[in-house]
């Protein structure tokens, strides 16, 4: 028993051994493939030398969407393995991966010179630096002016809300919020949240006046998103009832006016009455004047018309 008992221990060893690294390579494998080099990843728009910004953003979204844990190929956080561990061959082809969706979103002309970065958190520290000046005061006192300064001008109201959300995005982005005590936190964002509002009210054509009045009376007030809410739905409301909301007009005005005219319809079929044109008047009959003769006694003999006579047509007439 005791002879044929070791051969048995040792190939049910090798058996489960070659089992686990079995399930490991399937599991390897299916790491692989899920991030596999020849899967496409392409946004909207290429990195060019103006889109940066717009450009970081979205890339970002479209790969965290794939994985959030290829989003620390970005930072380097956590800590890549070192290549003598068991999970480095890993890593690194998660990192090419990533590497060659970055290089596919790069206009031609920059990708060109940036295939020779080692890993995606190099080709991406060097990005950030060449195109994005980190906290620069004077682009961000730009971004802060544009935001005060914008102004509707006739364009749609959902066009001109997607550009606030950018700049205010931007704003975000390159100016934080600094505080770091909870209450500050909320004081610090309170205030922005009414910047916000403020900016947008402002930059809103002046018909919705009456619109944004009743915003600024609500108490407490507000949030720009819930504002904007407001104005929208103010918009459609007038599209639907063709209505101005500073005076009655389109179908409003009509409605008015048809009401109006029934009703004085109604009322004089309600008295018996009815309308009807009034008849022609007649014309007078002249009066034959020529029997007439003079009755004023308070003249003097030289401008007596039976003796001196009148004018007919220019004409004098004398009587006879």
């Amino acid at each position: 028993m005791s002879s044929n008992s070791g051969p048995t221990v040792s190939n049910n060893n090798d058996l489960s051994l070659q089992l686990a690294n079995f399930l490991n390579g399937i599991q390897s494998q299916n790491q692989i493939s899920k991030h596999n080099l020849s899967d496409s990843l392409k946004i909207s728009l290429k990195l060019d030398n103006q889109n940066y910004a717009l450009w970081a953003r979205m890339i970002r979204v479209a790969i965290g969407g794939k994985s959030k844990t290829l989003l620390g190929h970005f930072s380097g956080n956590p800590t890549p393995p070192k290549p003598t561990d068991d999970g480095y061959e890993q890593w690194e082809q998660d990192d090419l991966v990533v590497f060659s969706w970055l290089i596919q979103n790069i206009e031609p002309a920059i990708a060109s010179n940036l295939t020779e970065f080692p890993t995606t958190k190099s080709l991406w520290d060097a990005l950030v630096t060449t195109y994005s000046s980190g906290k620069d005061k004077l682009q961000t006192f730009d971004l802060h002016v544009k935001a005060n300064g914008i102004k509707q001008n006739g364009i749609p109201l959902e066009e001109f809300w997607i550009i606030m959300q950018g700049i205010w995005g931007e704003i975000d982005r390159r100016d934080p919020n600094p505080m770091t005590l909870p209450a500050d936190i909320t004081t610090y964002n309170k205030i922005r949240t009414e910047q916000k509002l403020f900016q947008s009210l402002n930059a809103i054509d002046r018909q919705y006046a009456t619109i944004k009045r009743e915003i600024l009376r609500m108490d407490p007030l507000p949030s720009a998103e819930e504002a904007y809410a407001a104005v929208r739905k103010e918009i459609a409301h007038q599209t639907i009832l063709g209505a101005n909301p500073e005076t009655k007009s389109g179908v409003a005005a009509g409605l008015v006016a048809s009401r109006t005219n029934e009703d004085e319809a109604l009322g004089l079929v309600s008295k018996g009455q009815t309308r009807r044109p009034d008849p022609p008047s007649k014309p007078k009959p002249r009066t034959d004047k020529s029997k007439l003769k003079c009755t004023i006694v308070a003249h003097t003999k030289e401008q007596c018309f039976k003796l001196v006579g009148f004018l007919s047509g220019g004409t004098m007439v004398t009587r006879r």
